[in-house]
């Protein structure tokens, strides 16, 4: 609850300081593609995920803007480093298990540019919600017999935020290609593990990282009346 008083008090604050400089801004869009590598134990049950976002801007100055990002990303289950992990455990038998987690993260952020130029870096931070869905089915088989049938689906939204660096490489005039990195820190990104019985239970882990590639358009500042 702690973690989405501070997500809600940030997008109160960005979308209040959005409006206080509109008169005075320009504005524009970003579209890119996802790569979504899992981290720590997330690593252990699911393979890179692939993605895209949407990102919408408005920059106050040259170098600060403030941002809404709407994105999907999804990870398939990784059967055999969930076998590795069952076996490691002692367990006996082998899983067979389709399926994955999908996640629609709606955030806010704030992000500082270096001065115009062909090339512009820049660093972001981001906070909001992730909206996580999923579905796994799959069968444990011994001796080539089955002795469980799995069906397991989520649904669930959870507080988060990441932290970016990237860099702007222009194209033309109101044109630049845009790579990124972010480092996601999810508070419960919840999939599946299992005990020594086949028993599955919600493990949590709160990182990932994606890159980016996309294109950036910039539209001509608003003037002020």
């Amino acid at each position: 609850m702690h973690f989405f008083r501070i997500a809600i008090v940030a997008a109160i604050f960005t979308a209040g300081a959005i409006d206080t400089c509109l008169a005075q801004s320009g504005y524009g869009s970003t579209f890119a593609g996802d790569v979504a590598i899992p981290l720590g134990s997330f690593s252990n049950s699911f393979k890179t995920g692939y993605g895209a976002h949407v990102d919408f801007y408005m920059q106050n100055e040259d170098y600060l803007r403030f941002s809404l990002l709407l994105g999907y990303t999804r990870w398939s289950i990784d059967n055999d480093k969930v076998n590795q992990q069952y076996a490691s455990m002692g367990g006996t038998g082998t899983y067979q298990l389709d399926g994955g987690i999908s996640t629609f993260p709606v955030l806010v952020g704030v992000t500082l540019l270096s001065p115009p130029a062909g090339f512009r870096f820049y660093g972001l931070v981001e906070v909001g919600v992730y909206l996580y869905s999923g579905k796994l089915n799959g069968q444990k088989t011994e001796n080539g017999v089955v002795t469980q049938n799995i069906y397991e689906s989520l649904s669930k939204s959870v507080g988060g935020a990441n932290l970016g660096a990237g860099i702007l490489m222009l194209m033309n005039k109101d044109l630049s290609l845009d790579i990124c990195g972010r480092y996601h820190f999810v508070k419960t990104n919840t999939y599946y593990n299992y005990d020594l019985y086949g028993n599955p239970s919600a493990v949590s882990t709160n990182r990932y990282f994606t890159i980016a590639l996309g294109v950036t358009w910039s539209y001509p500042p608003v003037e002020s009346k």
